[in-house]
């Protein structure tokens, strides 16, 4: 059961949540003991805040999950789990939310309801809606770099918040060009009946150029300098592009970018580039 629960919730997909840790780390602050435990509170409280999304999107569509090749193994799809003990759960987790909320930045709940919103808006309907359906679920990543942001005082940069949403809008339109080539969705998600092969090709090449840009502008921005104390930023850039190229080079080659969760800790590759480019950042800002 508990096994079932955590399918549910899907904990797996907590992983994209650590963006919220990304403002402090970039802030300098990572090294303050307080700040981590508050991240950390809120890092859980964001997450059961996702997981009540994905619930609910996963009720809402059990019907068409159950002619997917892949979502009818969802335990809800399958009957692993019943609705009623589904419902049990979903509101477990909202009372969680509502008596936990009085304890967090009222910034942080407005956002993270506001987030909880959009995405039941997004389940219920815009989800069909193409174009903005992609701008919806990148800008579900934004919402936390915004929320991790607040919870400490960090002001974030410009450039990191468009990276984020470029970054994160590039891997969702691949995610949809891996759907249609794999013809897994084509009768349950309707919105790709509007979407062509060449067509997310194109807008995957422009998008990750407009990735690679906005990074590269934020390591060379004054502020940023003058913040980190080091011209030295912008040598990060090389394991950015590599890693965005990578996952160009596997979605275009072998279409391997339909869960970018698991192409994350599959790919060995990407993985030990993200390492890299995480030990590199700190040694030049907090060595």
């Amino acid at each position: 059961m508990i096994k079932n629960i955590l399918k549910l919730i899907r904990i797996k997909h907590w992983i994209k949540n650590i963006l919220i840790f990304l403002p402090s780390f970039f802030g300098g602050k990572i090294n303050d003991l307080n700040d981590v435990k508050l991240l950390i509170f809120i890092f859980v409280y964001f997450s059961i805040t996702a997981s009540t999304v994905y619930i609910i999107n996963d009720l809402l569509d059990v019907e068409n999950d159950r002619l997917h090749p892949e979502k009818k193994f969802r335990v809800i799809a399958s009957g692993a789990i019943s609705k009623m003990n589904a419902y049990l759960v979903l509101s477990i987790f909202m009372i969680i939310l509502i008596l936990t909320s009085f304890l967090l930045p009222f910034e942080v709940v407005a956002l993270s309801a506001t987030y909880l919103l959009v995405n039941i808006l997004y389940s219920v309907y815009l989800k069909t809606i193409p174009i903005l359906e992609l701008f919806i679920l990148a800008l579900g990543f934004v919402f936390r770099i915004l929320i991790g942001g607040i919870g400490v005082s960090i002001v974030l940069s410009k450039w990191i918040i468009m990276l984020t949403f470029f970054a994160a809008l590039y891997v969702v339109i691949a995610k949809r060009r891996s759907e249609i080539l794999n013809l897994k969705a084509v009768g349950t998600r309707k919105v790709l009946k509007y979407y062509t092969e060449s067509y997310l090709t194109s807008a995957m090449i422009v998008v990750l150029g407009i990735s690679i840009m906005t990074y590269i502008m934020y390591t060379i921005e004054d502020s940023i300098i003058k913040q980190f104390g080091t011209d030295k930023i912008y040598i990060t850039s090389i394991f950015v592009v590599f890693g965005l190229l990578r996952h160009l080079q596997q979605a275009l080659v072998y279409n391997k970018a339909e869960s970018p969760v698991e192409f994350v800790f599959k790919d060995k590759f990407v993985f030990a580039i993200i390492l890299m480019w995480f030990a590199t950042f700190y040694l030049l800002i907090y060595i």
